[in-house]
C-alpha cells in the first residue's frame, strides 16, 4: 500500500480529526474518507470504531497504527536525508513536484545521475496529486513538475517529454495468466480489472487504449494509487494495466506477474513540465540539460 496513504491513516488515528488531517495532507476530506475505506478493503476489516461522537482504533487498526508509525519515521527520515544533500551551498535548490509513479519509478535515476556531478545541490522532492501540479509551477512552489498524460492546456507551461512508460497487464499468482510473458489485447475481454480513479489521466489514457480495440473492459474497483492497486491484484481481486516500471523485480514473477501486450505495444508518456516565463536559476538549468530533448509539445495534447 502507498505509503501517503499510510501517512493519512496515522495522522487520523493521532488528530482524531478529518478536516486537520486533510489539511495536514493537503488533500480533502472526501479524500480521507475514501483512503480509509480503501485501505479497509484491501485488508478486510474495520480500522475505526466510533465511540460517543469520537474516532477509535479497532484491535486491526491499532496494529495497523503501529506499523503506519514506524515505515512513516523511517520514510520522513529518508526523506529528510535525501534532501539534507548539498544543503551546504545556498541558493543551489531545485523544488520538484510529481505524482508518485514517476517519483518513485522513473526520475530517481535522473536525480542521481545529475547529483553525482552536482553534490552540492539541494534537491527537494514533493510527491502531489497529478491536480496540483500545474499550480505549483505556476505559483513558483516548484521549479519543475513530472505527470503522465497531461490532460489540459496550461497557460505559460512548457512540457518536455523525457520518458515513455510500458504499460503491462499485471495480474496475481492465481491468475490462469500467471506465467505468461505476453497476453493479447483481445484477451482482456471479460477479465475483472481494478482502475484507477476515473479523474486520473493516466485512466483516461488506458480507457482510450482499450476503446481503440473494442475492449469492454468488467471494472471491480476502482482506486486513487498504484500501491493499492498492486496489493488488490496480489491478493487475487483482478488484474490492472499498470506501468512496467511500477511492479518492482522482487515482486515480478512473485506476487505480481507482469505481461506484455503482445500485439498492440501500449507506452505511457512522462512529462516534465516548467514556467516558459520565469528564469530558470544556474542549477535548475544543469538539471534539464540531463533530459534528452525531443520535439515539445503543447500542453494537453499528450
Amino acid at each position: 500500500m502507498n505509503i501517503e496513504t499510510l501517512k493519512v491513516f496515522r495522522d487520523l488515528s493521532d488528530t482524531g480529526s478529518f478536516s486537520k488531517t486533510a489539511e495536514l495532507n493537503y488533500v480533502s476530506q472526501s479524500a480521507v474518507s475514501q483512503q480509509i475505506k480503501k485501505l479497509e478493503l484491501v485488508l478486510k476489516c474495520k480500522l475505526y470504531h466510533r465511540q460517543a461522537g469520537r474516532i477509535a482504533l479497532t484491535p486491526c487498526g491499532q496494529k495497523l497504527y503501529d506499523a503506519a508509525r514506524k515505515m512513516t519515521a523511517v520514510y520522513d527520515g529518508a526523506l529528510k536525508g535525501i534532501r539534507a544533500l548539498g544543503s551546504e551551498r545556498q541558493g543551489d535548490e531545485i523544488k520538484i513536484s510529481t505524482i508518485y509513479s514517476a517519483g518513485i519509478y522513473i526520475i530517481q535515476n535522473y536525480i542521481r545521475q545529475f547529483l553525482a556531478k552536482n553534490p552540492g545541490t539541494k534537491i527537494s522532492v514533493e510527491y502531489r496529486q497529478f491536480s496540483q501540479i500545474y499550480s505549483d509551477i505556476s505559483s513558483g512552489r516548484a521549479d519543475f513538475g513530472f505527470m503522465a498524460c497531461p490532460y489540459r492546456k496550461a497557460a505559460g507551461l512548457a512540457m518536455l517529454p523525457v520518458a515513455k512508460d510500458e504499460m503491462v497487464l499485471i495480474t496475481g499468482s492465481a491468475s490462469p495468466l500467471a506465467g505468461r510473458k505476453t497476453v493479447s489485447v483481445k484477451e482482456l475481454e471479460g477479465l475483472e480489472f481494478i482502475f484507477f480513479d476515473r479523474v486520473f489521466p493516466s485512466r483516461r489514457y488506458i480507457d482510450a487504449f482499450l476503446r481503440r480495440h473494442g475492449v469492454k473492459p468488467r471494472i471491480k474497483m476502482e482506486l486513487d494509487n498504484i500501491e493499492t492497486i498492486k496489493t488488490a491484484v496480489a491478493s487475487g481481486a483482478g488484474v490492472s494495466i499498470l506501468p512496467r516500471s511500477a511492479v518492482r523485480d522482487d515482486e515480478n514473477g512473485i506476487t505480481l506477474h507482469a505481461l506484455k501486450f503482445s500485439d498492440a505495444p501500449f507506452l505511457r508518456p512522462i512529462y516534465l513540465i516548467h514556467s516558459r516565463g520565469r528564469k530558470l536559476s544556474p542549477a535548475a538549468r544543469g538539471f534539464m540539460n540531463i533530459f534528452d530533448r525531443p520535439a515539445r509539445v503543447p500542453a494537453g495534447r499528450a
